[in-house]
């Protein structure tokens, strides 16, 4: 199995993996430091409490929410319905029925109805993580270039290891792993 982060590099990597190890991987560090940056500029234009991407999402679910009706029980918890749909909403607990409030940890349309019915804000209930600031404090660390191969303080017992690449076949006597 693999994920979508490891499918992504390996298809903007492609051409790459028959470069020299020390190449591959100065290719990999500027991709890196590419990345980071345009990120990092995205989150700088970015003027909204959350990132583009969540502030999207959360816009979509304040339109959604605006055709339901709210039925407070208490302070914290809410039945929503939807048409004939009903959905239970614990604020408190950031739950909703339809379980998209507590797998995004992104108020979903039933919760925004919630919200807004008691007047109450929307950052308080938003994972920390989609905020714009965390997204500056994600990407403000940079990727630190690799000084000239000439300059490199390596170890002379790591300098004299040899390193025989791999053939795909199975040596005797070794498990294959």
């Amino acid at each position: 199995m693999t994920s979508n982060i490891s499918e992504s590099l390996n298809a903007v990597t492609r051409d790459a993996k028959e470069l020299p190890i020390v190449k591959l991987l100065e290719y990999m560090r500027t991709l890196l430091e590419r990345w980071t940056n345009e990120k990092l500029l995205k989150a700088k234009g970015t003027f909204t409490y959350l990132g583009k991407k969540y502030n999207k999402e959360l816009e979509d679910n304040m339109t959604l929410s605006q055709k339901l009706r709210v039925r407070a029980l208490t302070d914290h918890i809410h039945t929503v319905i939807d048409g004939v749909k009903r959905y239970i909403v614990c604020l408190q607990n950031k739950r909703c029925s339809c379980g998209q409030f507590q797998l995004d940890e992104l108020p979903c349309a039933h919760a925004l109805a919630a919200l807004w019915h008691m007047n109450e804000s929307y950052e308080n209930y938003c994972s920390p993580y989609y905020t714009r600031e965390s997204l500056l404090h994600t990407y403000e660390i940079p990727v630190d270039p690799l000084p000239d191969e000439s300059k490199w303080n390596v170890p002379q017992h790591i300098f004299e290891e040899v390193v025989i690449p791999p053939t795909g076949k199975r040596q005797p006597g070794r498990p294959q792993k």
